[in-house]
């Protein structure tokens, strides 16, 4: 007290210090919960402090327990789990928290942890993906070195970061902006959406070029396409075409960011996490009380007997929970669907082109059938039907013009399954579909391949086309393109009443919008877990 006077003193005024948000985070947290992604913020700072902050970045809008308690005028503990929706946890009471306590708080949608210490940290990364969570954490200090490298993607900061979180982290925040990761997580559901579409289309093509060669060994008929063809349409247009995706814009600005994970954390994913952890216990050092890493003998002679067990059958058996990226509608739609249409169609073309020099179908399959002659090249023999003699040259060129149909065939039908693959979510029509100058580069440039393979002379050689191709025979193929969008229309009308778009629900409370700029200083860090 002689050092510090208690009395005497003037009252001048009086200063408080705040610490805001950045700008930019309220709306990024509030598109990450829309889009189905659980935020949780770590933080050392007082409960109360970190509620507040949480509420005004769109973390936390709902009411906690002590919050029910006060509007109902009842006991804490008489409210229910039900009746709340938001938790802060105190550091202090991690330690003594059961499984059972933590299943309950990774229910809730919005939880805060408070006074948390490096090792709580690590904890709560551990619980969450002992769940199925994939958790992402963001840090700048020593302390958040050890959840950043637990972590599924850790997420340094780069200006206000310490050397060890970024050695610890996976990934660096250029910009130490929360928003930047929304746009990253968007940019990799695009990207999955796009890859998914790629596959969807360029699978299309796969049954077209099997049918034929089916129909050569059985039927039998003329060999309808060759193995350069099938290298021409592989690694030409259809290359071309399918690389235009990854150009492709998302089909609303909205859409990705409002559909739930395709991993989503339910119930029956967490039982089925934890049967399948009971069906492979790990071997325990009894001594150090650490799992032993099994030696590589033991792995391989595993690997080998892993067929015979009932364990192996049952994991492989075991229906995945969420989206994939090869899935059986998908599958579908390549095979069954688009890929059986384009074959119909191309077999359609070559007939008709057959048929204009005048040789049917029945004629064909018999030249094919007959051993004792080797029909359709230039040294044949002639054949003669219903008094009309063809030469070998007339049966190769014929056949040549047919094949050469079968390309623009294919060609048509993947233009037009190159705009049905963009439609995921809305009917396959509309300005969204054209917004991708790129696709219009990809299908020209594989038309101008098939344009130099089909009317360069030098060229029919090597390719097995014919210059005298007539462009008249591929309006069938536009025909059946036509068919095929309007097949593809009514299957996803179909689809819709069938099986409808699970959105992400719409949650009440967030504020979505700008938040005033206010300070471009340093603020302090939050570890925030996905």
């Amino acid at each position: 007290r002689a050092n510090y006077p208690e009395t005497g003193y003037t009252f001048v005024g009086l200063a408080s210090l705040e610490d805001p948000p950045k700008h930019g985070v309220r709306e990024a947290i509030g598109r990450c919960r829309s889009a189905g992604i659980q935020v949780i913020m770590v933080t050392g700072d007082h409960p109360l402090t970190a509620e507040a902050i949480g509420r005004k970045i769109n973390l936390m809008v709902g009411e906690t327990r002590d919050g029910v308690a006060v509007r109902t005028g009842r006991n804490v503990n008489d409210i229910g789990e039900d009746e709340y929706d938001a938790v802060v946890i105190h550091g202090e009471s991690i330690a003594n928290m059961s499984d059972a306590d933590w299943d309950l708080v990774f229910r809730k949608p919005e939880v805060i942890f408070a006074r948390t210490s490096p090792k709580n940290k690590l904890e709560i990364v551990t619980r969450a993906q002992a769940l199925g969570h994939i958790c992402g954490v963001t840090g700048d200090g020593v302390n958040d070195s050890p959840a950043l490298k637990k972590a599924d993607l850790g997420i340094a900061m780069n200006e206000s970061g310490s050397d060890v979180s970024k050695e610890a982290a996976s990934m660096i925040l250029l910009d130490d902006n929360f928003a930047t990761i929304v746009k990253g997580i968007e940019e990799g559901r695009l990207i999955f959406a796009n890859l998914k579409k790629s596959i969807r289309y360029t699978l299309a093509h796969s049954i077209p070029e099997v049918i034929p060669q089916i129909m050569y060994i059985i039927v039998p008929l003329p060999p309808m396409i060759t193995s350069i063809m099938i290298l021409v349409i592989d690694l030409g247009f259809e290359v071309l075409a399918a690389l235009t995706y990854a150009w492709e814009p998302p089909e609303s600005s909205n859409g990705l960011m409002k559909l739930p994970p395709r991993k989503p954390v339910t119930m029956r994913s967490i039982a089925m996490l934890r049967a399948r952890a009971l069906r492979h216990p790990p071997s325990i050092d009894p001594h150090t009380g650490k799992p032993i890493k099994p030696s590589r003998v033991s792995r391989a002679l595993a690997t080998v007997k892993a067929p015979f067990t009932r364990v192996w059958w049952q994991d492989r058996l075991e229906r995945p929970e969420g989206e994939i990226l090869v899935d059986g509608e998908l599958l579908s739609w390549s095979y069954l669907e688009a890929g059986v249409l384009s074959t119909i169609s191309l077999i359609v073309v070559f007939f008709v082109v057959l048929n204009h020099h005048g040789i049917s179908p029945r004629q064909a399959r018999l030249m094919a059938k007959d051993t004792s002659q080797n029909y359709f090249s230039k040294d044949s023999p002639d054949y003669t039907y219903n008094g009309r003699i063809f030469t070998g040259e007339q049966q190769f060129y014929a056949l040549n013009e047919a094949r050469t149909g079968i390309m623009f065939s294919i060609y048509i039908m993947q233009v037009f399954n190159l705009f049905i693959c963009k439609a995921r979510f809305r009917l396959p029509f509309g300005k969204f579909m054209f917004r991708n100058v790129r696709t219009f580069y990809g299908f020209g440039a594989g038309l101008l391949l098939l344009l130099i393979v089909t009317y360069i002379p030098p060229l029919n050689t090597v390719f097995n086309s014919s210059y005298k191709s007539i462009p008249l025979y591929w309006l069938i193929a536009v025909g059946f393109g036509c068919l095929l969008l309007a097949y593809a229309t009514a299957r996803m009308l179909v689809l819709r009443k069938s099986k409808p778009i699970q959105w992400n629900q719409t949650i009440d409370g967030l504020h979505m919008h700008p938040t005033i700029w206010s300070t471009r200083q340093r603020t302090k860090s939050i570890d925030v877990v996905v």
